[in-house]
């Protein structure tokens, strides 16, 4: 199994939209550990300073034929007693001059993935910058 575990972060192009971006950056930040038989994301509230709810609840991930990439599936959601996304994640490897790995999420409304929409409801690219310090409840289950 691929591990993902640690601090990601990176702009949130959903928090863009509906956040007022001008003073601060509009980031996502989730630490991600394993629970279930995934992975879960809880969000990073206060620079770093607070641990949120568990946000992000991902399969175990399987590795992509066509790109070599993982891809996980699973649910995203940020504000409680909101729709949910349904999110599919891209563990990217780049390689080059800096190597570096990344967690792409695209996610949608409405119960189901559609992957051959045009434009998703929800986009963000997070780059892995530690460890994870918070820890999804142990109640966690990739059924929720």
């Amino acid at each position: 199994m691929i591990d993902i575990s640690g601090r990601w972060e990176g702009r949130s192009y959903e928090l863009a939209r509906t956040k007022d971006c001008a003073e601060k950056p509009c980031t996502l930040t989730l630490d991600v550990a394993r629970c279930a038989a995934g992975w879960c994301g809880v969000e990073v509230l206060d620079a770093g300073r607070k641990c949120g709810s568990t946000a992000l609840k991902l399969d175990a991930g399987e590795r992509s034929a066509i790109s070599g990439n993982t891809l996980f599936k699973g649910k995203l959601e940020l504000a409680q007693g909101t729709e949910p996304y349904v999110v599919e994640v891209s563990l990217i490897n780049w390689s080059g001059d800096e190597p570096k790995t990344q967690l792409h999420i695209t996610g949608d409304t409405g119960g189901e993935f559609r992957m051959f929409r045009r434009t998703f409801p929800f986009n963000a690219t997070l780059a892995r910058s530690g460890d994870a310090h918070c820890r999804p409840e142990s109640t966690v289950s990739l059924l929720d």
